[in-house]
């Protein structure tokens, strides 16, 4: 990929909110960037997080018989009436960032 001019990261562990930094840094100097992920956190601190000006890709993968599908910051920002509902939702629905700032880990 790198040969193409793709960056690519890869986190290990549980590490939403630095995948979702890599984004918004990337997305100052790129017009277009695209995070790719099958994680829902990852989306909503992307619609919290990214400024209006700029329009961050989220690409859910598919599985099976589930397209994959594609979701624009930008759009979603303009729909929803409060941003901050999207953080206090993520953080009560059992967020890994909350859950390790309490020192607790997500039931399996």
């Amino acid at each position: 990929m790198a040969a193409e001019g793709i960056e690519t990261r890869v986190a290990t562990g549980d590490a939403d909110t630095y995948i979702v930094r890599c984004g918004l840094d990337k997305a100052i100097s790129h017009p277009i960037v695209a995070i790719t992920g099958q994680d829902v956190d990852l989306f909503k601190l992307l619609i919290a997080l990214a400024p209006p000006e700029n329009n961050i890709y989220f690409v859910k993968p598919g599985k099976r018989k589930v397209e994959a599908k594609l979701f624009s910051t930008r759009k979603l920002q303009k729909e929803l009436s409060s941003l901050q509902t999207i953080l206090l939702l993520h953080a009560f629905s059992g967020c890994d960032i909350t859950s390790a700032t309490y020192g607790k880990s997500k039931a399996l």
